[in-house]
């Protein structure tokens, strides 16, 4: 899975992009998205609602911890209309 970029627009959602295919770790997806989304800053449809999908599977031995979703990430997806989903998947 790990990301798919969707679209919503009149009722119609379709998948609009699929980032980092095959790599299950969070930290490393929370990465690309925020370079995906900074490289289209204000050029997505404003008409349309955006969703980020992110999957991951939990890792080995993990005891907490995980990535920050940062202020200026926030504040993006907030002006290009985005809600994040995380998906869990088990291993």
């Amino acid at each position: 899975m790990p990301i798919w970029i969707r679209k919503t627009y009149q009722e119609k959602t379709e998948n609009y992009l699929h980032l980092m295919k095959d790599d299950w770790y969070l930290l490393n997806n929370f990465d690309a998205f925020s370079e995906w989304l900074q490289s289209v800053d204000e050029t997505l449809d404003k008409d349309a609602e955006w969703i980020a999908d992110i999957g991951f599977m939990p890792r080995e031995n993990a005891t907490g911890g995980g990535p920050i979703i940062s202020l200026e990430l926030m504040k993006l997806c907030i002006k290009n209309n985005i809600e994040i989903y995380i998906s869990e998947f088990g291993s």
